[in-house]
């Protein structure tokens, strides 16, 4: 799977968009998401944890031809479960400055001492998601 989403990130990024330095030293340790169409890799995202509390969101990417269809949004949905599951309360992400409404639909907002900031020539804003728990209704029962 890694392999798979290697080759994503690496046609979008890197191909696409001109990022030079695409892979990491987090990428050994994050968590990687692959959406496969008919065996066919479609779009990623990488989670990788800051403190048991708090991710960090990021390589969010989806092939050309199925952008503008709700990719992005099911694979940031997916890991914000993720993190639930883990115990985190708290993703953090650097957006591209083009793509901070995409977030921002989601429920993420800027950062309030988070500035614009440049990641290989590419404008980017820290931006960030408390993430909301639900809570039972009345008291638990298991049968």
């Amino acid at each position: 799977m890694f392999e798979d989403a290697r080759a994503l990130r690496q046609q979008v990024f890197v191909e696409e968009e001109g990022y030079k330095n695409e892979f990491d030293e987090e990428d050994a340790r994050a968590i990687h998401l692959v959406l496969y169409l008919d065996k066919k890799p479609i779009g990623v995202a990488r989670l990788v944890e800051i403190d048991p509390e708090t991710y960090r969101l990021g390589r969010v990417a989806v092939v050309k031809e199925f952008r503008h269809q709700k990719v992005g949004t099911y694979l940031v949905k997916y890991m914000e479960v993720k993190v639930k599951t883990l115990g985190g309360r708290k993703i953090i992400l650097g957006a591209q400055a083009d793509k901070v409404g995409f977030y921002a639909k989601l429920g993420y907002r800027p950062d309030p001492n988070g500035e614009v900031y440049l990641d290989e020539g590419h404008h980017h804003v820290m931006m960030e998601k408390i993430l909301k728990f639900k809570k039972r209704s009345g008291p638990f029962r298991p049968y």
